[in-house]
């Protein structure tokens, strides 16, 4: 079994972000210019991995940078446990209706609406959700990952989620391979 996390392109909101200054309010971003082109640019690497499966999260950037690297080419389910940590406007994502009429090709049907987390709201009118929260998510996808015996599968997601799986903090389509077994 192979379980490969990549983490999505750069979005329109780490273009925009910078720690320390007023959050620049870009809700559920979609790739920049520059994520796209990273997107693209990762594709041969993972050609060679052999993928068989695809998972992704709902949020807008992972759905973008799945479609570029592996062009429809891959049976694809899409799981709200491998969202981001819910801690920026970019990580508020989009109706579940919404992502259909987009996304047309895949299934999100399955999903709560809303999907991402949900909790007290802050002074910019979203819940930052808990590390406690990401921790039992991560803890939920490794048992996912396990009695669904994935095999040969990538898995299209965001860095926070990536760190609390694998205590690696990723770049930009970074590549890791995960053993959900360990």
């Amino acid at each position: 079994m192979s379980v490969f996390l990549i983490r999505h392109a750069q979005s329109e909101f780490n273009a925009a972000y910078r720690a320390g200054l007023p959050d620049p309010m870009i809700f559920d971003a979609p790739l920049s210019a520059l994520g796209r082109t990273q997107a693209v640019e990762v594709r041969r690497e993972v050609e060679g991995l052999k993928v068989e499966h695809l998972v992704v999260s709902p949020l807008t950037r992972t759905l973008e940078t799945a479609e570029l690297i592996f062009q429809r080419a891959l049976p694809t389910r899409v799981n709200p446990l491998v969202r981001e940590q819910l801690s920026h406007s970019g990580d508020v994502g989009t109706p579940p209706g919404e992502l259909s009429r987009h996304w047309g090709h895949l299934d999100f049907d399955h999903l709560d609406d809303p999907w991402w987390h949900v909790g007290e709201k802050n002074h910019l009118g979203f819940a930052v959700e808990p590390l406690a929260v990401l921790e039992k998510r991560a803890e939920e996808f490794i048992k996912f990952a396990r009695q669904t015996a994935m095999k040969t599968t990538a898995v299209v997601t965001h860095g926070n989620f990536i760190r609390v799986l694998t205590g690696i903090q990723p770049d930009n389509c970074q590549i890791i391979e995960f053993d959900p077994w360990r």
